[in-house]
Parts: C-alpha cells; structure tokens; sequence
C-alpha cells in the first residue's frame, strides 16, 4: 500500500565509507530498499546468480567467468565500482567454501582497487557466524558492519501522519517493519483482524517462517517467546513453562537475544545485573504471541471468533506496555537523559527512570495509556513520590513525571514542579 523510502540517512552516509561492507538484518527490514537507494545514480553490478550475464550486459560486451575469482580480477580493472551479492546466506549454504574464496578476493584482488564490496543477507545467524566473526575467513576486513533495524516510532511519522493514537496501534503490531507497514493505513481493529486472524493473511505465519529460517528447533524458541509474552519474565519461571531445564535454557534465550526478538532487562539502579527479567522487544512477536499463536490452530481451521473475542477485549490494555516503550523514545528525543531504563523491587516498579548523570539528576515518570482525570493524575504522582524514596539515590536530586494518553488540567499540576506529557505533546515535539 504504501511505498516510501525515508529516515535511513545514518546507514547512507556509513555505507560510503568501507571497501568491504557487511549488510544484515532480519526479513522484511528493508535492507534492498537501503541499497537500492544508496546505489542511485553510481555504477554497480548486483545479485550472484547470472553474474556474468549481468557483467556481460553491463560492460556491452560478452564475458563468461568460471569463478568468483575471475569475475573480480575483470572487475578491479573496471574503475570504480560498487558489487553486492546480496542474500549472501543462500551461496554459502550452496558453497561451504565461498566465504574462503572471498578472502582471497578482499586480501589479493580488492586490495588498492576501486570496487565496493557489499555484502548482504536475512539469515541473522549466518551473516553473524560466517561473516564478521572471529572464526570467520572474513573476520576483520570488513570496513562496516551495518545491521538494518526496524523503524523506531517517531519515524513512522513520515508513513502515516501525527494521529499518535493511531500510529501506536501500527508500531505495536508492525514493530516498524516496512513490509509489515504496508499493508496497514487505518491501525483499525478490522484492519488488524484482516491481517492477523485469517489463515490467507501474509502476517498470519510470518512468526513462524522467521523463526523456521533462522533455528533448527523453531517450537522450542516459540514456547519461550510465549512464556515471556505471559509475563513469565525470569528464568526458573521459562523453565516451568517450557519444561526446558534451567542448565540448558541460557543457550536458547542467547540465540533469541541475538536475533533481536528479547532482550535481558535490569533495574536501572542496579550496577552488578543480578536481578535480570527477559522481555519481549520485538513488538510484532510480541502482538503474535500473546494474539495469534495461542490460537493457531482454530484461526486455521477457520475459526477465528476466539480469537479475535480475545483481541477486541484486551487489546487496548495490551498497548500500555508499548506506549511505555514509545514515551521512553519520547524521553530520549527530549530531554537526552545519558540513561534510561525501568526500576522494580519487591512488588514496586516505575516505569521509566531518566538519568542525567553528570547533572546528578533522575527524572522518576509513570507511564498510562489512558485519560487521567486531574484527580487521578495527583494521585498518582503522589504514590511516584513514595516510590522515589524506595529507589535511593539520595545523593541525587529527583523529579517526577507522568505521560499519558491525556492530562485533564495538565498545566496546573505542571506549574508545581512536576513534569507532564500526553499525545498533544507527541505532536508538537515533530514540529
């Protein structure tokens, strides 16, 4: 549906920089629509498959190449080129010794040349193993390593317009993906049914295809993201949900870590990171976890009424999670706090705690995806107040603060010292 190329100056101006580049990140991120425009108005040959038709069209001149070796000694002598082989995964599994190939190709035929290498791929795994790691052939000659991430919130601005209430029902099912991105506009619960709940539907299986390309044993890696979706956040507790041993369970989360999917969370205060959680980050797996696997099985046999009963019923209190996730990249683009992260112990947990540490300063916020009434917002401030003197820090001067979906008499309270945001001031920071 919609088909823009936008916000990706960063990775643009990194790719300028290396003779040997390093592409990855998960399906549907994004990375040929990056190269693609970062290819515009240069001289560039692409894809393996074909290469010496594609060189042979290229130059207007028949070739034919028995090698890669071959095909870079013609290339070097070409000028200024920039080559990119991508889906790079797919030529290892077909040649286990290619990656071996290719360090003679950087070491003896791109070395003093004018060509750009890039290479690029989905497979997260394999771009990490058998590309940039340590054991790899290829460990150290890439100039750049660029792993293409998701669209944070305030990005997606640019897709969809500044209707935040909106915008946060696409991020929370989306996760800024910007395959997933098209096929939404409205964010609406018809729209997300549409989408999720039938058996036809792209997102319906696209969890599980991710999941399938990248692990051998793609149902264990499933029950964990559906134990932490169920708030079964440390590790005894994933060990009794999934019946995988506690010894065995590091490696399991480690992979998923590294595919972005989870992430290991600690209090903010707390510096040695003994008391961790695992949580969800990636807010697609997320969405399908807690909505659309639990009930795989009647949506295929098309019966999706459960399913989307459960939806349309929990849904909206579901977001306020993500909204915590969306007003700490609020925070970040607003006051630049040098840490920023949540605080819990013994049954008490803030949101989002700022900090500014040469300043001294913590800035405590409580986070609700709701309509608070004045009434309501004192009182909350004030338990955010009682929390503060559980946190420490005494040594630190701390603030207190509160974002939510809207503020009755938000300037009033703001006037005693507190600090206070709702979607009205989502708008005018994208100003």
């Amino acid at each position: 549906m919609i088909r823009k190329f936008v916000n990706r100056k960063r990775e643009l101006e990194v790719l300028e920089k290396a003779r040997l580049f390093v592409v990855h990140g998960r399906r549907r991120v994004g990375k040929t629509a990056l190269l693609r425009k970062f290819l515009e108005n240069k001289r560039y040959e692409k894809d393996v498959e074909g290469f010496s038709q594609e060189i042979s069209s290229f130059i207007n001149a028949p070739v034919r190449f028995e090698s890669s070796r071959d095909a870079f000694k013609f290339l070097r002598e070409q000028g200024k080129l920039i080559v990119i082989l991508d889906e790079f995964p797919y030529l290892i599994e077909a040649d286990k010794g290619i990656v071996s190939e290719f360090q003679e190709i950087v070491d003896v035929m791109l070395d003093n040349s004018d060509v750009t290498l890039i290479l690029c791929g989905s497979s997260v795994g394999m771009m990490e193993r058998e590309v940039p790691s340590y054991k790899s052939p290829l460990y150290g000659r890439a100039g750049g390593i660029l792993k293409v991430q998701p669209f944070r919130f305030f990005d997606m601005v640019e897709w969809f317009g500044k209707d935040f209430e909106r915008l946060l029902r696409i991020y929370d099912v989306t996760w800024g993906i910007p395959k997933y991105m098209e096929f939404f506009r409205t964010g609406s619960d018809e729209e997300i049914i549409a989408n999720f709940f039938d058996p036809s539907a792209f997102l319906f299986n696209e969890a599980r295809l991710l999941l399938l390309e990248e692990l051998r044993n793609p149902s264990r890696y499933m029950q964990i993201i559906e134990a932490i979706t169920l708030w079964k956040t440390r590790l005894n507790e994933i060990a009794q949900y999934t019946g995988i041993e506690p010894k065995d369970l590091p490696s399991y989360l480690r992979v998923l870590s590294n595919l972005g999917i989870i992430k290991r969370e600690v209090p903010i205060t707390e510096r040695k990171g003994k008391r961790w959680v695992y949580v969800i980050e990636d807010e697609y797996f997320r969405f399908y976890h807690r909505f659309v696997s639990p009930h795989y099985e009647e949506i295929e046999s098309l019966n999706p009424e459960p399913a989307i009963e459960d939806f349309r019923k929990n849904f909206n209190a579901y977001l306020g999670r993500t909204f915590e996730k969306v007003s700490r990249e609020f925070l970040t683009r607003v006051i630049k706090p040098s840490k920023v992260g949540r605080w819990w112990h013994k049954g008490e947990e803030i949101d989002i705690v700022a900090l500014k540490g040469e300043e001294r300063k913590a800035l405590l916020v409580e986070v609700k995806w709701k309509e608070l009434s004045e009434k309501e917002a004192r009182r909350i401030l004030k338990d955010l107040e009682h929390k503060g003197e559980l946190i420490g820090m005494e040594k630190w001067k701390r603030c207190y603060g509160l974002i939510a979906k809207k503020i009755e008499n938000k300037e009033s309270i703001k006037g005693e010292g507190f600090f206070l945001w709702d979607l009205k001031d989502f708008k005018s920071e994208m100003i």
